[in-house]
Formats: C-alpha cells, sequence, structure tokens
C-alpha cells in the first residue's frame, strides 16, 4: 500500500506542499547535465462548515538573486528576478467561485539548462542580514472570493523555498589533447624580482574542471637561475571567489573568499632532477574534498550571467625561497560536482543525462 503523502507546512494552517512520491526534495533529474524538473503537490484542507471559495490557482516558480543590508541606518533590499514561469493548476469549471474543503494539485516546472544553483554564503556572521543570495521559491497565488469583514482580499498567497543543485560531466570526459599551462600571477609579477623573474616554470592542468572528491595530479617543473636559490615550501590553495556587485551603482555589497583546498610541501621534500642541480620536478597529488564536506558549495558552471551575483574558482601554487621571496601561479578552474563514468552511462541508457 502506498504511504499517504506527507504535507509540508506553511504559514497558512490549511495550505500545504508536498514533495514528489518517495523523494526529499521538490528537485527531480540532474540540471546542468540533463533534464530537470521541479515537480510537487499542494494541497487545501477547510472545515466543511468555513470552505473556501476559489476560482482559480496559480503556481509560479521564481528565482532571484537578493540581499538584503543596512545603509545609513535602514534596510535596502537589492533584487534581480531572472526566472519566473507561471502555470494554471486549478480552474473552476462553472467560471465561478467553487466551494473548496479539500483540494490535492500538482506542479510541474520543466527547468532551464542554464539556471544557477541555489546559494548561500558561508560567511552568515559577515554577511549583511541576508545569506540566501540565489534563492527560489514556489508562489502559489489563490483568487477567491473576497471577505471585507475578514479583511480578506481577492488573492491568497502562499510559499515556500525550493532547493536547486547543479551537476557536471566528469572531468575525465573534459580532458584537453593539449595540458593548460598555468600563468605567474599579475600582483606577483609587478613585485620585481631579478632571480625570480628569471625563474623558468612548468605547472600543468589536464582539465579545468576539478571534481570535488577526488585526487588531482598536479606536475610542476622548476629551472632555477641559480644553484644558491633553495626552495623553502610549496603550497597550494583552491579558493572559491563570491561577489555581489550593483555595477550601476558602483557599491559592492559583498566580497569574500572561501578556502576550499591547501596543500603543504616542505622544501626538503623536493628533489632534483638527475644530473641537473638547479632543475626540479615535483608531482602532487592533491585530495580535493568531496561536495558534502564543503559549506554550502555549489557549482556555476555553465550557468547564465547574473546581474549582481558571480563565483568563480581558483587554483594558486605558490613557491616560496629562503630569501627570495615567493613565486605565485594562478589559473581560474572549474570545481564541479560530478559523477562517476559508470553512473554517466547508465544515466544516458535511461534518458536522464544527456548523450
Amino acid at each position: 500500500m502506498r504511504p499517504a503523502v506527507r504535507l509540508l507546512k506553511t504559514k497558512s494552517r490549511k495550505c500545504f506542499f508536498s514533495f514528489p512520491y518517495n523523494m526529499t526534495s521538490f528537485q527531480t533529474g540532474y540540471l546542468g547535465i540533463g533534464p530537470s524538473k521541479i515537480s510537487g503537490g499542494f494541497h487545501l484542507r477547510y472545515p466543511s462548515s468555513n470552505p473556501i471559495h476559489i476560482s482559480r490557482i496559480d503556481a509560479t516558480l521564481v528565482g532571484q538573486e537578493a540581499m538584503s543590508f543596512f545603509s545609513h541606518d535602514d534596510i535596502n533590499n537589492t533584487k534581480n528576478t531572472f526566472y519566473s514561469s507561471t502555470q494554471c493548476i486549478y480552474h473552476s469549471t462553472s467560471n465561478k467561485y467553487t466551494p473548496i474543503t479539500s483540494l490535492d494539485l500538482n506542479f510541474d516546472f520543466t527547468l532551464d539548462d542554464d539556471i544557477p544553483p541555489s546559494y548561500s554564503s558561508p560567511y552568515q556572521k559577515e554577511t549583511p542580514l541576508t545569506q540566501n543570495l540565489i534563492q527560489y521559491e514556489i508562489r502559489i497565488t489563490i483568487t477567491r472570493k473576497s471577505n471585507l469583514f475578514k479583511l480578506q482580499g481577492k488573492n491568497k498567497f502562499i510559499s515556500t523555498s525550493c532547493q536547486i543543485n547543479r551537476y557536471s560531466l566528469p572531468s575525465t570526459l573534459k580532458l584537453r589533447d593539449v595540458p593548460i599551462l598555468m600563468h605567474r600571477s599579475g600582483a606577483n609579477k609587478k613585485k620585481s624580482n631579478p632571480n625570480l623573474d628569471n625563474v623558468q616554470f612548468e605547472a600543468l592542468l589536464y582539465s579545468e574542471y576539478i571534481d570535488m572528491n577526488s585526487i588531482m595530479t598536479l606536475p610542476l617543473t622548476l629551472s632555477l637561475p641559480d644553484s644558491n636559490m633553495k626552495i623553502k615550501e610549496i603550497g597550494v590553495i583552491v579558493k572559491e571567489h563570491q561577489k555581489f556587485r550593483n555595477v550601476e551603482k558602483e557599491v559592492v555589497h559583498f566580497d569574500k573568499s572561501e578556502k576550499i583546498l591547501e596543500y603543504k610541501l616542505s622544501g626538503e621534500s623536493v628533489e632534483n632532477v638527475d644530473g641537473d642541480d638547479n632543475k626540479y620536478f615535483i608531482e602532487m597529488k592533491l585530495d580535493i574534498p568531496a561536495f558534502e564536506s564543503v559549506n554550502r558549495f555549489q557549482a556555476f558552471e555553465g550557468v547564465r550571467p547574473m546581474k549582481y551575483f558571480k563565483v568563480r574558482h581558483v587554483l594558486k601554487v605558490k613557491i616560496k625561497f629562503e630569501n627570495e621571496g615567493k613565486l605565485v601561479l594562478k589559473k581560474n578552474i572549474w570545481l564541479q560536482r560530478s559523477f562517476s563514468e559508470k553512473k554517466i552511462l547508465k544515466g544516458r541508457t535511461r534518458g536522464y543525462i544527456y548523450n
């Protein structure tokens, strides 16, 4: 016997939402790599002695980038609606107001492939008021018979938040024929140092897409101009940078970065290439953390441009020398939430993932 639907409470004691059968969220499918939908139920439960009189019910899925913040001792809101889709889920057959005591309805929204995932800032103490920078809501509009004595207008509004996640193909399916070279960062170039400027380096990436919960190999070759130069430490950092900026008003409301990974290798562990005291080769194995272990991480590769919110991932390699400062190599990458190749093949066979 199929279990009863679990009703999700709203601010109204007589209106409820529900997830699809046997699901724990409204989202089905794998957005970003396959067809995805937001589906669920909306339910009304009114006493028979006091039914609600309805002519129409609309469901709307709304996506917004939003931030609330203090300005001059007042609360200001910056919002942009980048997605909105509405469908009628109930219409009175008589084109008049129909008394309703119990009603079970369904909504089903097909998602655009390029919409961003939900995103909440990990900096709850530092973010001005609002942590949900990218948010989705399912909004229900009930067209009802107004009641002036109860101060009830023509429309009744009910809403609930809706989490949306994105997925990516594994990086092994997006390898480049020619590896990508990391470059020296602009800020590091400005700090002129003859010895650092003459260091020859080659740091290779086989793909700009990096899978969470994987081992990333980063080969690094260094040719030093002087045998007296000693490597003190090699460090690797992966960060996610988030910015919420109003370009028109030239105001940055939020600009933070979060460290996803940090790796350090002592200079004593770095060995010379045979026959050349000034040349070094290091193959670093980086343990990229799992999706669940990174606070609120989401994958933004392939999404449409946002008006205010920007996110990017940066890989840096820092080679510190004794008494010579440091050389900083940099490359923009995409951290991604992906499946195994086996799961991708199975999903394609079943039509869950695009070919």
